[in-house]
């Protein structure tokens, strides 16, 4: 087991420890309980310098509005953020350039085509959407661990 390995599995067990027998885990209460253990694989998760937290919430907050507000009259998104482009610090692109271009269309269907995958191995033990799952199967492209 690696470094990385082990360190997630000590975050998965500090996370059971933190629900219990509750239902539910909230994140407030894993915030909580990482503050109060500096010695925790959780801890090392937070960033708590609040001048620094505060800057990369108000960029996330940012995304959101670039997601939100950048829309077609119906509601769609105009915008997309590429994989190549967040290796290199972010940004959005056009979708209507981006479909334009080979190259970039070809990253934005494996960028969706990943997301899909996910959301695969999210709900995979959900039985009724076992035939949605086999279409994603279909496409015959290189998987590629994207974030």
């Amino acid at each position: 087991m690696t470094g990385k390995q082990d360190k997630g599995k000590q975050i998965e067990t500090e996370l059971a420890k933190i629900k219990g027998n509750k239902e539910v885990i909230n994140a407030s209460d894993v915030v909580e309980w990482a503050k109060k253990h500096p010695k925790s694989a959780l801890y090392t998760c937070f960033e708590w310098d609040d001048a620094t937290a505060g800057a990369e919430h108000r960029l996330w907050q940012a995304r959101r509005l670039i997601a939100l507000h950048i829309v077609t009259v119906e509601g769609q998104r105009k915008t997309v953020s590429l994989t190549m482009d967040r290796a290199k610090g972010g940004g959005y692109r056009q979708i209507e350039d981006v479909v334009r271009v080979p190259d970039l269309r070809e990253r934005m269907l494996q960028d969706a085509l990943a997301e899909l995958r996910r959301v695969r191995a999210k709900y995979n033990s959900l039985v009724e959407l076992a035939s949605v799952f086999a279409e994603i199967d279909k496409f015959d492209l290189p998987q590629e661990d994207v974030a």
